[in-house]
């Protein structure tokens, strides 16, 4: 039986986070999930459920400014909030984890979320088994407005809370259409980015690829065949940076951005499993 939990945290400069659990009669292993940009943690109640099946207790967060998270929508001054909080939230995670090793610790992050997961690796680091990335931003193949970039470097000096459209359009993530659905009847999503996260991020891409060799421990990466929000060739470059041997790239020809959500799903998610599975503890 599958047990879910929900609680608070505090993230940096004692901002209140939420996060949620779902833990399984028998923990063998922990899960740490955090989102991509504009969406939130109960958007991986699907995958979290069936992984907590298998043995894992999974915990994702909501980062601030997202889902049930304090914070203005899509607001942050610099992406090193978030890499900060998450830090925070690995530590509440060790607390509530039922003493499990740190190499049955494994850290997920999609999109903008692996960005931060790879970010915090890379500068903070952490004991931790291997690491998950879904469609990591560490580049764009959206198209930003020049008008928009040029008001952002304006904006983060002189109106550093303003908050834009993120251009995210939702038939870019998925070709299922009862879960682009799902996502337009969805409150706790949102579409907006401040000037400072949207420069942080991308002032953070070539900084992700120069420190990739950091990232020691085995790193999956589960790639879009035709992402049109960031780019696949950046992370196809840092993958090949990436100093441990057990690494693996696998590409869904047939997916847009966000594969645990397209119609492929069943696929995505085996691959997951296949990877992470050895990693659980008696």
């Amino acid at each position: 039986m599958i047990q879910r939990f929900e609680g608070h945290f505090k993230g940096f400069a004692q901002n209140e986070l939420f996060f949620q659990t779902w833990t399984p009669d028998k923990v063998r292993g922990t899960f740490v999930i955090t989102h991509g940009l504009a969406e939130h943690s109960e958007c991986y109640h699907p995958l979290a459920k069936i992984l907590s099946e298998d043995g894992w207790q999974v915990f994702a967060w909501d980062m601030r400014g997202h889902g049930r998270s304090e914070g203005k929508r899509g607001f942050v001054l610099n992406i090193s909030s978030f890499i900060d909080d998450l830090g925070l939230f690995i530590k509440q995670v060790r607390k509530l984890s039922q003493g499990q090793a740190a190499e049955n610790l494994l850290l997920f992050g999609h999109s903008l979320g692996g960005l931060v997961t790879m970010r915090f690796l890379e500068t903070e680091g952490t004991e931790y088994g291997a690491l998950c990335l879904s469609s990591p931003a560490l580049g764009l193949s959206i198209p930003v407005p020049k008008a928009k970039e040029a008001l952002a470097k304006i904006a983060v000096k002189w109106l550093p809370t303003l908050t834009m459209h993120n251009e995210v359009k939702y038939a870019d993530l998925t070709h299922d259409a009862d879960m682009i659905a799902s996502h337009q009847r969805d409150n706790l999503r949102h579409d907006k980015i401040s000037p400072g996260l949207f420069l942080s991020m991308v002032e953070n891409f070539p900084l992700a690829l120069q420190d990739a060799e950091k990232l020691k421990n085995p790193v999956l990466m589960q790639l879009s065949g035709e992402d049109r929000l960031v780019s696949a060739p950046s992370s196809r470059d840092l993958f090949e940076r990436l100093p441990n041997k057990k690494n693996q790239l696998l590409v869904y020809p047939e997916s847009f951005h966000e594969i645990f959500n397209d119609l492929d799903r069943d696929t995505v998610i085996a691959d997951l499993k296949k990877f992470i599975n050895p990693y659980l503890g008696a």
